[in-house]
């Protein structure tokens, strides 16, 4: 009999919906509050519960009682625990050695050079680490913690005078050094399991990091049939053909594309893309990424993988916090604009946090990439010019 084990991160993860079948036999353990958790087995809130082993403490109790037959979770940061505790307990699922490849980014840049070209790295233990990695590779340089996300805490040094005020800041224990990449960033998002595959490739609107120098970002998907795409989509390949990789799985992988048309890779994580993605992806392809994970990790149906060409692909922009009250306007007065979002839940004078933060967000709907990024620079621009003073401005 089924028996399911959830450690939970997201506001709007809905497994009643997701996971019909299974919603009495759900145990959830969720860092953030939950909606429609009536009918699960069990449910609780646990504050902090990405930070603290409570879930982990709770889980292996209850499997004392009644072994679980599935453990899941589509948090990045609760990846490598959720793999710990399956092979403590005998779970299917994600290694504890495969969770941690797709995590440690200098572990992940090992692994994948055996099949691709990444980035030169080093791990940096002391300030001399870095001065010597400065040294090798010259400016700029990245430095970044190795199991961070969307862009948090990275910095990049393009010479003596960022490396002395980097110098002046609290030293972390959990850093790495890598050469700056000079290209368009790209990504390919995937649910790969037994008899199913679903890829699909964008570009991102500008680079992650611009979002601390008050850039505003998004994507751009390609359109399946581009050249391109099907150059992303061999090369996402090739980087998973150097990891290990669990029987069912979701990926969001980084690449550069250089300017001398080399892939090189970013990153690549065995989770859901963040931001607008499982949006867009929706959007154009009626894949409901963490769902179609999800219910393929608990051993359930989903639908076959699109097999037909979409009429139309789509983009997004979401507009940063401004770091002072402003007001969104309403709706891009344009009959391409698919959705369109503020976030009610910004405090009024936030600023940006991550690559994920936003005032408000637009996707829009076209032909191809290039009428995409198009439409998508015509709403962005809008939407700026029709930002409004709030109230205590």
């Amino acid at each position: 009999m089924p028996n399911v084990a959830v450690i939970n991160y997201g506001p709007k993860s809905d497994y009643a919906a997701m996971l019909p079948e299974l919603a009495d036999v759900l145990h959830v353990y969720s860092h953030n509050a939950l909606a429609n958790t009536d009918g699960f087995a069990e449910y609780e809130h646990v504050e902090d519960c990405e930070f603290v082993p409570y879930a982990e403490l709770r889980i292996r109790e209850l499997a004392k009682k009644a072994p679980f037959s599935h453990l899941i979770t589509d948090n990045e940061y609760d990846l490598e625990r959720a793999a710990r505790i399956r092979e403590d307990l005998g779970i299917p699922g994600q290694s504890a050695a495969s969770a941690l490849s797709f995590r440690d980014k200098a572990v992940m840049k090992q692994v994948a050079s055996r099949t691709v070209r990444t980035p030169r790295y080093a791990r940096l233990h002391t300030i001399v680490d870095l001065t010597d990695f400065v040294a090798e590779a010259g400016y700029p340089v990245v430095v970044k913690p190795v199991k961070q996300g969307g862009s948090r805490d990275i910095s990049v040094l393009r010479g003596e005078e960022d490396l002395v005020a980097f110098s002046r800041r609290h030293w972390r224990e959990d850093l790495m050094a890598e050469e700056f990449v000079d290209g368009q960033m790209y990504h390919v998002d995937a649910v790969i399991a037994p008899g199913y595959r679903f890829v699909a490739s964008s570009r991102y609107v500008r680079s992650c990091l611009g979002v601390f120098s008050g850039h505003n970002n998004g994507s751009l998907q390609l359109h399946p049939e581009d050249k391109f795409a099907v150059r992303l989509e061999e090369f996402f390949d090739r980087v998973l053909d150097a990891f290990e990789t669990p029987e069912v799985s979701a990926y969001h992988l980084e690449v550069f594309h250089t300017p001398d048309d080399e892939l090189v890779l970013c990153e690549i994580a065995s989770r859901v893309g963040g931001d607008r993605i499982p949006a867009l992806t929706r959007a154009t392809y009626g894949v409901d990424l963490h769902a179609t994970w999800l219910r393929q990790s608990c051993d359930l149906p989903v639908p076959p993988a699109p097999a037909g060409v979409p009429d139309k692909v789509h983009g997004s922009i979401s507009i940063l916090p401004q770091g002072r009250p402003v007001k969104a306007p309403g709706r891009p007065p344009f009959e391409w604009v698919h959705h369109y979002e503020v976030n009610e839940a910004l405090a009024p004078d936030a600023v940006t946090q991550n690559s994920t933060s936003h005032l408000c967000f637009v996707i829009v709907e076209g032909a191809d990439l290039a009428e995409v990024e198009q439409r998508v620079l015509q709403a962005e621009a809008w939407l700026m010019e029709n930002l409004e003073e709030a109230a205590g401005a």
